[in-house]
């Protein structure tokens, strides 16, 4: 955007700024959220593991 628009139109300016780095940061978010659900999906395996270790260790 040019200097004189952004001077004269301050509050468009940023709300165009915003949808813009909201746009190109939406793959990252979707990038994000996958890696959250494979973070649990690990967390819930660790815990069989965990469960299925203390099994063994016990009998």
């Amino acid at each position: 955007m040019s200097e004189e628009y952004e001077k004269l139109h301050p509050i468009l300016s940023e709300v165009t700024k915003t949808f813009t780095q909201l746009y190109e940061h939406q793959k990252d978010e979707t990038t994000r959220q996958k890696l959250i659900a494979l973070e649990k999906l690990l967390e819930e395996k660790l815990e069989m593991i965990r469960i299925a270790k203390d099994g063994a260790e016990e009998g």
